[in-house]
């Protein structure tokens, strides 16, 4: 049975959600990686947000995550990463929408739109021929669109993304990393809403706070 699944996150927000504010020990609202990575933009706090277009969870906290990307700090650097898991087509079907918008350079443009397609059109975008007839009424531009769905730079960055979700060890979406140290998500808070953005918040300031401390050293 493949238990890398948002069907996973269900679970642990049903035990999360027993845990009233106020009520958490400390390490329970986020945890530590087991292997911290290094980040990609020194001189900021990275904030990694792994998803699945496909994941209701996921469909759930978006719009708070782009409320919060839309006044992120300066310091603060957002990625948006497409999970894949080995064994599960129906992911990488979804990763390559995601590859092609970031290829494009309209990932964050159509985030939540292609959410939108999958949850309240219920497009099946996991078939390429309505991907193609989405982009298409979306006024992308389909003959870039098509040629790059099933290119060889896509189809590289996909094993990319599957070598992500090794590295940082996601097992179930959405799943944020912090400065390469820190995780949290719903699950960790119990609730699908902004609850989550603000610890990320909290950890984003403990960041900044670590790193004042070495520059007085």
């Amino acid at each position: 049975m493949l238990r890398k699944t948002c069907a996973v996150l269900a679970m642990m927000l049903a035990f999360a959600g027993a845990h009233a504010d106020g009520q958490w020990k400390q390490g329970t609202r986020y945890t530590m990686l087991k292997a911290p990575q290094p980040v990609t933009s020194p001189g900021k706090v990275e904030v990694i947000e792994f998803f699945w277009y496909g994941c209701p969870h996921c469909n759930s906290i978006e719009p708070f995550v782009e409320a919060w990307a839309a006044k992120l700090p300066r310091d603060v650097a957002l990625r948006r990463e497409h999970v894949v898991w080995a064994g599960r087509p129906d992911i990488e079907a979804h990763a390559r929408i995601f590859l092609v918008l970031k290829n494009m350079g309209l990932d964050a443009k159509y985030q939540q739109a292609v959410f939108d397609a999958t949850f309240k059109e219920n497009l099946d975008m996991r078939r390429k021929e309505v991907v193609f007839e989405w982009a298409g009424k979306h006024g992308l531009d389909r003959t870039k669109f098509v040629s790059l769905y099933d290119s060889f730079a896509v189809s590289s960055q996909l094993e990319q993304l599957r070598q992500l979700a090794k590295t940082y060890n996601v097992e179930d979406v959405p799943n944020i990393i912090v400065n390469g140290k820190w995780v949290t998500s719903p699950a960790h808070v119990g609730k699908e809403d902004g609850t989550t953005l603000q610890v990320v918040d909290e950890l984003i300031a403990q960041e900044r706070s670590q790193a004042a401390l070495k520059k007085k050293k």
